[in-house]
This record gives structure tokens, sequence and C-alpha cells, in this order.
């Protein structure tokens, strides 16, 4: 014979007592979850914030690396012209480049100079991403520029050709109005560039060679083989033929 286990009957007042309690504790339980919600939704809100933030930095930190990756260029300054390496070079006498005309000192001094003497080849598409500048034609398909590097060392040269040729009784050989140019042009280069590397004061004071100084200097290989890739002609001279 199977048993039971009767439960106890309970009156109205107890049942009615159990209810309250339960809806109580479920009161009170909402409570407690309502005001949890906020404290997790600000921890929240906040690592948000901070998150976001980082990604701000990362994000500009890795456009400044691209940036200086692919080389500083001034504001109008096309990308397909030649980047701005910069090396630190010091600075020594070369008596080959100084002294007297032969035939070595010659092949030295031209081979300052790129194929092209400087001038390169630009296009119209490359022409259109310039800024207005003097004597630039957009409508051509293509024209010629001279770095102003190369100007400057073909001037160097003349002046200094004009120097040996006027030494040696040569005057009919020297193009004054040339070496008149010349000197002006380089006057305005030298303060372009505008060199503040210190030359400390010699023990004796004689004044300074310059010799020994380190100087920081845009890197003349980059300049010279952007100008090659981009010659208008195969011509390598550094005179004014």
């Amino acid at each position: 014979m199977e048993k039971f286990i009767a439960e106890e009957p309970r009156d109205s007042s107890q049942i009615s007592k159990s209810e309250h309690e339960i809806h109580s504790l479920l009161d009170h339980r909402d409570k407690l979850n309502g005001a949890e919600r906020p404290r997790k939704w600000r921890l929240a809100s906040r690592t948000g914030v901070v998150l976001a933030v980082l990604m701000l930095v990362y994000v500009t930190l890795l456009g400044a690396m691209v940036v200086i990756a692919r080389g500083y260029h001034e504001p109008g300054r096309p990308s397909w012209m030649p980047a701005e390496n910069w090396v630190k070079n010091t600075f020594a006498f070369h008596s080959i480049y100084a002294g007297e005309p032969s035939d070595l000192s010659e092949e030295l001094w031209t081979n300052l100079i790129p194929m092209g003497k400087g001038w390169i080849n630009v296009t119209r598409e490359q022409a259109s991403q310039l800024p207005d500048l003097p004597k630039l034609d957009r409508s051509l398909p293509d024209q010629k520029a001279l770095l102003s590097v190369f100007h400057q060392m073909h001037c160097l040269y003349m002046t200094r050709a004009g120097f040996f040729a006027a030494r040696d009784g040569r005057m009919d050989t020297v193009n004054t109005t040339h070496l008149y140019h010349c000197w002006d042009y380089l006057r305005q280069a030298i303060m372009c560039a505008g060199d503040t590397t210190l030359e400390w004061k010699p023990a004796d004071d004689i004044g300074s060679t310059g010799w020994g100084y380190q100087h920081v200097c845009k890197d003349y290989t980059t300049l010279f083989n952007f100008a090659e890739a981009n010659r208008y002609s195969d011509k390598k001279v550094i005179h004014a033929k």
C-alpha cells in the first residue's frame, strides 16, 4: 500500500503573509539590479572613452610615421619632386677642387653635374601639381626646368674658371657679364640656405677655415640621381657651352 505524506493545512492569513514576503524580496532584488546597472553603464562608458582616445593617439602617430617615411614636402611641393633626405657631412679641404686646373680636376668638377646639366623634363601632368611659378606654362605637353643646386654649382665653377683665365692673361675668354650674374646669384643662394653650423674660434685667432665641422646637408646624391633620371638631355658638361 503506497504511503502519502499529507500537507499541513494553512489558513488564508499565512498565505497572504508569504505572498507579501515574496513580493518584498522581488522588489528589493529589482532595486539592487537597478542600482547596479548605472554603475556598470558608467564603467563601460568610461572604458569606451579611454579606448577611443587611445585609438586616436595611435592613428595620429601612425599618420606622423607615414609622413616622415615618405619625406617632408613643403606646402605646394608635389610628391614627384626629389625626396629631401638629410645627411651629416664633415667639411674638409680637397685640393683637387681648389688647386690648379688639370685634366683630373676638370673631370671631377664635371662629375659634380648630372647628365642634362641639371635640366629636367616636366610633363603637363607634373606641371599641373605645381603652384603658379614664373615662366611656367601648363599648356605645354613638356617643358624643361633647372634644379637650382646645379645652376649654383655651374656658377661656382665659372668663377673658378674665370679666375684662372684672368690670372693667365686670357681675359678674352672671360665672360664678365656671366661672372657678375654668378656672383650675385651665389650670394643670394648662400643667404637662402642660411647654414647655421657653429665654427668655433681657433686658439691662434686667425679666423675659421671651416674645416672639421659637421653640417646637416641635403643629400646631394639623391638630387643628382633624380636629375639624371628625369634629365631633359644627355649632355654632361659643367661649363657654359
